[in-house]
C-alpha cells in the first residue's frame, strides 16, 4: 500500500488503539501513556504514514507553519525589503523551531490557509480582498509595512513620515531649498507617507516641494533614469535629492557619475533603507534606516502570542533613524 493511501484507521489498527488515541497522539503526543505513545509511533513509522496537514487543522491540530504571503511587483526577487523581510521572518521562525510557508501573491486570491496556523502579510498591495478572506475564515494574521485602521487586526508598521521628515529637514538645514523627491508607488502606504513627511519639513521650513521636483519611481531604477533625464535637462535643477529607496538611489549614483555630476558637491543625495550594499566603498550613501528585521521578529513575536494567548490585536509603529554618511553636504550658495 502506497503511503499516501495510509490512513489514520490504518494506524490505529497497526497499533492496536483507538483512531482517538493516534489522532491525540498527532495534535499532542505528550498527552499519551508512554505504552500507547510508543505503539502509535511504531505503527506509523511501519507504515510510513505522512498525516495532511489540513486534516490535522481541521481536528484541532498544531501545524507548528505559518504563511508569509508578499504581494508580488517588478524586481521582487531582486528588492532589497522583500528580501530582508523574508530573511528576518525565517530566522525568527527557525528560532521557534516553526515552518515557513512563502505565497507571493500576484493579484489573484488563491492562498490555502488550511496549510497554516497563521499568516503574516508584507503588506497589502491590493491584496485587501485575500486579507479580508483569511479575516472572515478567523485565521490567526499580522500585517507588516502597512496600518490597517479599519480591520480588527494586528499590525507592525514604520514611521515613514518621520523618516521622510527627517531625510528633508536634514538636506534643509545644510542649506538646500531646491530639494527634489524621488517617490515610490503612491498606492504604496510607506511612499505615500514619506511623500507626507518630506512635504511636512519643507513647509514647516518656509518651502515647498515643488511639483516639477516630485517624481514617482514606483521604486523601479528604469523609471528613475526617465526621471532623472528629464529632471537634468531643464534649466532650474535642484541641489538636493530625497530618494524613497536605497535602490532609487543608486540608480540617481549612477546617473550622476555617468553625467559627471559631482555627488556631493553638486548634487546631495539621501536613500531610504539602509542597504549594506551602499554603506562601504569610495562614496557611502546617505540615508534613513527602517528596522525591517526587528519588524520581521516583532510580526512573528505577535502572531505566536495571538495562536498561543489568544492575545488581542497589536498595533506596533518602530522608528527609523538617519543615517549619515558621505553623499550630503552643506551648500555653499543658498
Amino acid at each position: 500500500m502506497s503511503s499516501s493511501n495510509i490512513t489514520i484507521k490504518d494506524v490505529a489498527k497497526k497499533a492496536g488503539v483507538s483512531i482517538a488515541t493516534v489522532s491525540r497522539f498527532l495534535n499532542n503526543p505528550g498527552s499519551l501513556k508512554e505504552n500507547n505513545r510508543k505503539k502509535v509511533e511504531k505503527a506509523v513509522e511501519g507504515l510510513d504514514y505522512k498525516p495532511l496537514l489540513y486534516a490535522r487543522r481541521l481536528a484541532g491540530g498544531r501545524i507548528n507553519t505559518f504563511g508569509l504571503i508578499i504581494p508580488g511587483y517588478e524586481g521582487i526577487f531582486y528588492s532589497y525589503f522583500a528580501l530582508e523581510i523574508l530573511r528576518g521572518v525565517a530566522a525568527s521562525l527557525d528560532r521557534e523551531g516553526t515552518d515557513l510557508h512563502l505565497h507571493i501573491s500576484w493579484d489573484k486570491d488563491n492562498f490555502n490557509s488550511s496549510l497554516v496556523e497563521g499568516v503574516i502579510f508584507a503588506d497589502v498591495i491590493e491584496n485587501d480582498q485575500q486579507l479580508k478572506r483569511l479575516l472572515k475564515e478567523k485565521t490567526p494574521l499580522v500585517v507588516i509595512n502597512k496600518k490597517i485602521e479599519n480591520e480588527d487586526v494586528s499590525y507592525v508598521a514604520i514611521n515613514n513620515f518621520k523618516g521622510g521628515y527627517d531625510a528633508t529637514e536634514f538636506l534643509i538645514n545644510h542649506g538646500h531649498k531646491k530639494i527634489a523627491h524621488f517617490a515610490g508607488d503612491l498606492r504604496v502606504q510607506c511612499a505615500q507617507e514619506r511623500l507626507d513627511g518630506a512635504r511636512a519639513a519643507m513647509e514647516k521650513n518656509g518651502l515647498k516641494l515643488l511639483p516639477e521636483y516630485t517624481k514617482i519611481t514606483n521604486f523601479s531604477r528604469k523609471e528613475t533614469r526617465e526621471n532623472m533625464e528629464v529632471l537634468f535637462a531643464s534649466s532650474n535643477m535642484p541641489t538636493a535629492i530625497f530618494c524613497c529607496s536605497d535602490e532609487v538611489a543608486s540608480e540617481v549614483l549612477s546617473f550622476a557619475e555617468e553625467k559627471d555630476i559631482a555627488v556631493p558637491e553638486s548634487l546631495s543625495i539621501i536613500g531610504f533603507d539602509d542597504n549594506p550594499r551602499l554603506s562601504y566603498g569610495s562614496l557611502m550613501l546617505t540615508t534613513v534606516r527602517q528596522p525591517l528585521i526587528e519588524m520581521s521578529s516583532v510580526a512573528v513575536r505577535i502572531l505566536k502570542d495571538t495562536i498561543d494567548k489568544k492575545m488581542p490585536p497589536q498595533r506596533v509603529i518602530l522608528d527609523t533613524e538617519l543615517i549619515i554618511r558621505d553623499t550630503v553636504t552643506f551648500l555653499k550658495y543658498s
